[in-house]
């Protein structure tokens, strides 16, 4: 299931596109979609919280690794 971040991310996509349109119509709909998106990151953000990590990475040992 995609997280908030995801849906924030969407959230931004469909306010761009309501800026690039001209179509009121067009407008209100990406509006109400960004809504709906960001309404949905903070239900996830809410229910997440005290919630433990789903996956822990082991300990590396302190080590920085260079990917370059």
């Amino acid at each position: 299931m995609p997280g908030p971040d995801y849906y924030r991310k969407q959230a931004q996509l469909c306010a761009q596109l309501a800026l690039a349109s001209r179509d009121q119509s067009v407008i209100a709909r990406y509006n109400a979609m960004a809504l709906e998106h960001l309404a949905r990151a903070a239900e996830l953000d809410a229910g997440s919280e005290g919630m433990p990590p789903a996956l822990r990475m082991p300990d590396d040992g302190g080590t920085d690794m260079d990917r370059d």
